[in-house]
């Protein structure tokens, strides 16, 4: 017993002398850090604080996944809030949350983080994201750019805490700095992936758009869109060739080696495509019909062209169903009329 206490003696001794260590700098703050206490309680929705980050890569497909949940059983899934003074900030779980308005719940669980600063609850934040896929690239992206230019956060810091490479931060934050709004809400409401859009975000802003609606309505795969816009921003790279790459990708892809054309391409069949083209063309037109319903008579006359041009395609188009289908067009009943 006296040699196991003179061994105890002296682990306690040997632990005192490496904290006052100076050569072990910060280690006596590393022993020492305890996890704070958080607190698991109901909250009243209104006391908490919408993340706008959060908040800016929602889409209405995740809101309406968990809408399905709450009206069945309530919210089951606690949100994590952030707790600074008195006030309350969303730091995941803001797509239930958005889920139990819509529904008309008052009250939610949650559990309260106490953070010292808004640096940690971007922290916070960003981290739960990346683990629990609460999140989206978006709004990682909008984290990581906030953290580093407004809080002076180091890169280095933040591939400690997330366990990440390099490039996958660059990559994230470029989706923020980058890409336009409309690509933005492209990868908001998934008409393309994150990482199709971390290549078109190598692209000048104002071809993206294009370029992106044309991945999304010929379906090419991340690998096709790195490989085209690789081909764009080439110096040599004429342009007529950047145009051709923006308006007629699978024109530029049928042009290279048969071994380096996607698989995705031969995988997809024509009535594939043929209601990938159709279904891309739905949405563009109701939200066109969005647009013009609220246009003034000056936006209209300014694009008086574009639009006519616009009816042009559209006879064109129902030219061609009327002969496909016997003079009947989807939608209209043989001797009916549309109404």
């Amino acid at each position: 017993m006296q040699r196991h206490s003179g061994l105890k003696y002296k682990s306690k001794e040997l632990l005192s002398g490496l904290k006052s260590s100076s050569k072990l700098k910060g280690w006596k703050e590393a022993v020492e850090i305890k996890p704070k206490k958080n607190i698991a309680l109901t909250m009243g929705i209104g006391q908490i604080e919408k993340n706008p980050i959060l908040a800016m890569s929602i889409g209405k497909k995740e809101v309406e996944k968990y809408e399905r949940v709450t009206n069945a059983y309530g919210n089951v899934t606690p949100a994590i809030v952030g707790q600074n003074g008195n006030a309350y900030r969303m730091l995941a779980g803001q797509s239930s949350f958005e889920a139990c308005v819509r529904t008309g719940i008052k009250d939610i669980p949650v559990i309260i983080a106490k953070m010292d600063s808004e640096a940690d609850e971007m922290k916070l934040a960003l981290l739960l994201s990346t683990v629990r896929k609460d999140g989206s690239p978006l709004s990682e992206g909008a984290f990581i750019d906030a953290l580093v230019t407004r809080h002076g956060v180091t890169r280095n810091e933040l591939l400690v805490l997330l366990k990440k490479s390099k490039s996958w931060l660059s990559k994230r934050q470029s989706l923020v700095l980058n890409l336009t709004d409309e690509v933005k809400e492209m990868v908001k409401t998934g008409v393309i992936c994150a990482r199709t859009a971390e290549e078109v975000a190598k692209l000048p802003r104002n071809v993206q758009a294009s370029f992106a609606s044309r991945v999304a309505m010929d379906g090419l795969s991340k690998t096709d869109a790195g490989r085209l816009v690789g081909l764009y921003i080439q110096k040599e790279s004429s342009p007529a060739l950047q145009d051709a790459i923006i308006n007629s990708p699978f024109a530029v892809l049928d042009a290279c080696p048969v071994a380096a054309v996607s698989r995705r391409k031969e995988k997809r069949g024509l009535p594939e495509r043929i209601a990938g083209c159709a279904g891309f063309i739905i949405r563009l037109a109701y939200e066109l019909k969005g647009l013009l319903a609220s246009a003034d008579t000056e936006s209209i006359k300014a694009c008086t062209r574009h639009l006519e041009e616009l009816c042009t395609a559209i006879a064109d188009i129902r030219t061609v169903l009327h002969r496909i289908n016997g003079a009947v067009s989807p939608g209209k009943s043989e001797g009916g009329s549309n109404s």
